[in-house]
């Protein structure tokens, strides 16, 4: 288990060695930090034959691992845009009758702030009378989406994340690298899984070309259109590592402007870069920053990235509005 994650992890098997497991479990996690293997693991520990750890081999367990479990069942959107009623109301009937283990059954609906409404009040009518001996756990980045009535029904279980350096330190062992990942932590939104699988596929030596380029082309000496065929270039790569890198140098330039040196800003340390973009007027920076998250939203999502807004010319607008030209 990732050492970040420990924290929740122990705070679970708390409640289960004191049996005091609720019926639901509202696991709340940003993106990219590994919720789902740590729900998995509150599922593994609730129909362990044992009550041991990860490492434990027991028939529940090894089934787990290698062919899946009869008492257990996924939920999730899979290449739908939404989790429906229907797969809600599969979900909910496994949970009903004898375990085939005796020891309980577990439905886990992964990024439940994708149920729609049908779904989610379909839930609700089994967690207000939850059937015994069950576990449901519940995962989202984004808990806003999810009803009060489902909230407050479940026992919600908030995974924080620590400093920037554990992040760090975790790249640093699994690339057996000496870079520090920094960029690219600020860029992916403090994602280390996502980070991984950037440097796995060596797009993160593109997206710190790319800020070079950046660099050259803010001190007036790099080619404009060069640089948006290049974020462009990046975008297919991954959307989460141009709208990052975009936003985040917005907030590099704010920050400056408000008097923090380069030296503690998050991707843009270059002095005379952000010289020449702290003469950007606020409200200009803010339009940009509103900008980037216009195209997110219409780029990344449940409707995936083929509605996205995003183009050479709408790219490359940003970036003349940040140069002043």
């Amino acid at each position: 288990m990732y050492s970040w994650l420990m924290k929740p992890l122990n705070e679970y098997n708390r409640m289960r060695e004191m049996n005091r497991l609720p019926h639901a479990i509202l696991l709340c996690a940003p993106e990219g930090i590994g919720s789902a293997a740590l729900a998995a693991e509150f599922a593994r520990s609730f129909l362990c034959l044992r009550g041991a750890g990860e490492d434990c081999n027991c028939h529940s367990c090894s089934m787990i691992r290698n062919s899946g479990h009869p008492d257990l069942t996924v939920i999730d959107r899979g290449k739908a845009q939404s989790i429906g009623v229907d797969a809600m109301r599969t979900g909910i009937n496994t949970l009903v009758g004898t375990p085939t283990n005796g020891h309980g059954r577990v439905m886990l609906i992964n990024q439940a702030n994708l149920m729609t409404v049908q779904a989610s009040n379909a839930l609700l009518k089994t967690l207000e009378e939850p059937a015994p001996n069950t576990l449901i756990i519940l995962t989202t980045d984004n808990i806003r989406s999810i009803l009060p009535t489902i909230i407050s029904r479940s026992m919600r279980i908030q995974v924080t994340l620590p400093a920037i350096s554990e992040f760090s330190d975790f790249l640093r062992s699994r690339t057996s690298s000496d870079r520090d990942f920094i960029p690219e932590l600020y860029v992916s939104g403090m994602s280390p899984l996502k980070v991984l699988d950037w440097v796995e596929n060596g797009y993160d030596e593109h997206l710190r070309s790319c800020l070079e380029l950046f660099v050259s082309v803010m001190r007036g000496q790099g080619e404009i259109r060069k640089l948006a065929t290049e974020l462009e270039s990046l975008y297919k790569e991954d959307p989460v590592m141009l709208y990052g890198l975009m936003y985040s140098l917005i907030s590099d330039v704010m920050a400056y402007q408000n008097g923090i040196s380069p030296e503690n800003l998050k991707v843009l340390k270059d002095r005379e870069a952000l010289d020449s973009l702290a003469a950007i007027h606020p409200d200009s920076l803010s339009e940009a920053a509103r900008k980037v998250i216009m195209l997110k939203g219409a780029g990344v999502g449940p409707t995936g990235i083929k509605n996205s807004l995003i183009t050479g010319l709408q790219l490359l607008n940003w970036l003349e509005l940040l140069r002043g030209y």
